[in-house]
């Protein structure tokens, strides 16, 4: 093999999504690409058995006992970028496994993930696929990922960064056998249109705190997944079962130190409820609204002092059910 001269930018490497039509079966056809900030090698998490067996000849690790599969393991794809109003509602919906209605996800109290059996109907908030786009090396060397579900995932927004546009970092995770290298599927672009902190103005409640200064916030949820069963002799599942034992949604942010948010230590040591809405309108149902959260009941778990040009606090706060009302909302 002769030496390759060529060389590629980490920037022609790419990340692309699309909803399934049946739980486990790619779909290569009109994929989405997602804004990210750059590609990370994917952990395939394969068996492997090397080490020395009973009976090897010598002390030394025989090629012979070597063993190496990808059957029944879970792998995990990591990545982040930036928030548009194409890849966020997909995002959303499939990390909460919630279908979106007029743009709104609602986790209601009543929340319960659906079932996901293998070779199912299945839909955006149901199971993805991912594929790693690569550039033309002149072979074919696309991975594709069917199955797959985000079992974490963060919506960040910062004053101190982009002026205040809203990013993610997700974790997709899936049990069923990627294919490599295969030809490119069929990508459209991501969104042009971005969501902004700097815009989420007319209502700033944080961990019951009205009017708050933000400088930042993160809302977090974490929902596992996991994949069980044999369904065939590829060591692909029979169903994935998702938010066992819960899916946690949490909002962490950065808010000045002021009256109306000194009371925070109290607050916590008392367990008292608390409130969360952060949105571009009054009203996170007003046919105006962009962007906005709203959790009516909650807990804060943490608060620290972040010293800063002005002193300003770090608040964490876990979203919980409270009677009928729902857990969490978000807009998109």
């Amino acid at each position: 093999m002769a030496l390759d001269g060529a060389a590629f930018s980490p920037k022609e490497f790419g990340l692309a999504i699309q909803a399934e039509s049946a739980i486990g079966t790619a779909v290569v056809n009109d994929m989405t690409r997602i804004n990210v900030d750059s590609v990370e090698m994917p952990n395939f998490n394969l068996t492997q058995v090397l080490e020395a067996r009973s009976g090897s000849s010598g002390r030394l690790a025989d090629a012979d006992d070597v063993f190496i599969s990808d059957k029944g393991v879970k792998r995990e794809i990591t990545f982040s970028g930036i928030c548009d109003d194409t890849t966020l509602p997909f995002l959303l919906q499939n990390a909460t496994s919630v279908a979106e209605s007029s743009d709104i996800v609602t986790v209601e109290d009543t929340y319960s993930p659906p079932e996901l059996e293998t070779g199912a109907s299945s839909a955006i908030n149901k199971s993805i696929t991912i594929a790693l786009l690569q550039p033309n090396t002149g072979a074919n060397k696309n991975i594709i990922f069917p199955g797959c579900t985000i079992t974490n995932f963060t919506i960040t927004g910062d004053m101190g960064n982009e002026s205040g546009r809203l990013r993610f970092s997700a974790t997709a995770a899936t049990g069923f056998t990627p294919s490599y290298a295969q030809a490119a599927p069929t990508v459209a672009a991501y969104g042009t249109t971005f969501y902004s902190l700097a815009t989420l103005s007319a209502k700033k409640t944080i961990a019951g705190a009205a009017d708050c200064v933000v400088q930042s916030f993160n809302l977090n949820i974490e929902n596992p997944s996991e994949y069980v069963g044999q369904g065939d002799s590829s060591g692909n599942p029979e169903s994935i079962v998702r938010s066992i034992p819960e899916m946690i949604m949490t909002m962490d942010a950065t808010v000045k130190y002021d009256n109306n948010t000194a009371g925070f230590p109290d607050t916590m040591k008392a367990g008292t409820n608390v409130a969360t809405l952060l949105c571009d309108q009054t009203t996170i149902a007003n046919g105006s609204t962009k962007f906005g959260i709203q959790a009516d009941n909650g807990r804060i778990t943490s608060v620290a002092f972040n010293e800063a040009n002005a002193m300003m606090v770090d608040v964490s706060t876990k979203f919980v059910v409270s009677g009928s009302t729902d857990v969490l909302i978000v807009h998109t």
